[in-house]
């Protein structure tokens, strides 16, 4: 090539290539995505974005972190967000009290907080009297410790919300109360200075109880007009799943940016809590959302009769999962 013509080449190469982008970047479906915690339950969402699967699907995805779960709901109802990660209380209230918030699809199907306690305890019975710590009443940890006294048969306990997990891990070291629930990585450190691990996840595994813990949640009215965008985010989130189970170097790397943890110790435990805990498939157990219904209703945070007045169906939707299933996805993903 002529060398004066070899500088406008590579112009008219740029700018060939930027139009691309544009191009690309403007066919893109753009969606906020609020979610929580900043913890390991929120790897999905990281690796899918960090791995581009998301853009893969022909997804503009703008993770937001926002705290509490209602407070995401209410920002979704308020038309700020279709989509966000969180499960839980937060979507049955929602639907009792007329919104369409649901659950599309499940990523964590089992309770992952275990509860910590003083030294000196050495089961749970000895929890009757006591104070137990919680981050807020009616969140996820609120439900773990009521199902953990229920299937200990353990009553005469006393539930303190601390306003969150920090909270909950100073409650416990400062002595205020006898056991809390604590994920990690504060788990790490109380372990580290000689609390005592009451109740584990495997624990918690072994009882085999029912339960969504964390998940994608959509409008109901949204999904059901763009069906097709979100098989393609739960596609994106499993995708990302399926690069965690295969890639602990970058999943430590994923889990540092976002949760700003430096210590080797920290990641590690974070990362082996989410392969023991991550699903494999989206579906959703109907009897999970029973359970959560009956837990709400008995510690009255919905009023029993609206807990009666809807089918269990109002609080999810599996048939994208299921969608999915028949297309192969999930099969071809675990191959």
């Amino acid at each position: 090539m002529n060398k004066r013509a070899w500088p406008l080449f590579l112009l008219v190469s740029l700018i060939l290539l930027l139009l691309s982008i544009e191009s690309r970047a403007a066919t893109l479906e753009k969606i906020k995505f609020p979610y929580s915690p900043i913890a390991w339950n929120s790897l999905p969402w990281w690796m899918a974005k960090e791995a581009g699967f998301f853009e893969k699907q022909g997804l503009d995805v703008d993770m937001y972190y926002e705290g509490a779960s209602s407070v995401i709901v209410q920002a979704m109802l308020a038309g700020e967000a279709n989509f966000a990660g969180l499960a839980g209380p937060a979507v049955v209230a929602n639907v009792v009290n007329g919104g369409d918030v649901i659950q599309v699809a499940a990523v964590v199907k089992t309770f992952t907080i275990p509860m910590y306690s003083q030294p000196s305890i050495k089961d749970v019975g000895q929890l009757k009297g006591q104070k137990v710590g919680v981050s807020r009443f009616g969140s996820i940890s609120h439900i773990a410790a009521l199902n953990i006294l229920q299937r200990t048969g353990v009553t005469g306990v006393t539930i303190i919300q601390t306003g969150g997990i920090p909270e909950s891990t100073a409650a416990l070291m400062s002595g205020n109360v006898a056991a809390a629930m604590v994920p990690p990585p504060q788990s790490v450190m109380l372990r580290e200075k000689g609390f005592r691990e009451l109740v584990s996840v495997k624990q918690f595994r072994e009882w085999n109880i029912p339960v969504v813990e964390n998940g994608v949640a959509a409008r109901r009215s949204y999904a059901e007009k763009n069906p097709s965008v979100v098989k393609r985010f739960i596609r994106a989130a499993f995708e990302g799943i399926r690069q965690i189970y295969d890639s602990k170097e970058s999943t430590m790397k994923i889990l540092a940016k976002y949760t700003k943890l430096t210590d080797e110790k920290l990641l590690d435990e974070s990362y082996r809590f989410s392969l023991e805990a991550l699903s494999k498939d989206g579906v959703m157990p109907s009897e999970a959302f029973a359970a959560l219904v009956d837990q709400m209703v008995s510690q009255k945070s919905i009023d029993a009769g609206a807990g009666k007045k809807f089918p269990l169906s109002a609080y999810y939707d599996n048939r994208y999962v299921d969608e999915l299933e028949k297309e192969g996805f999930f099969k071809k993903l675990w191959q």
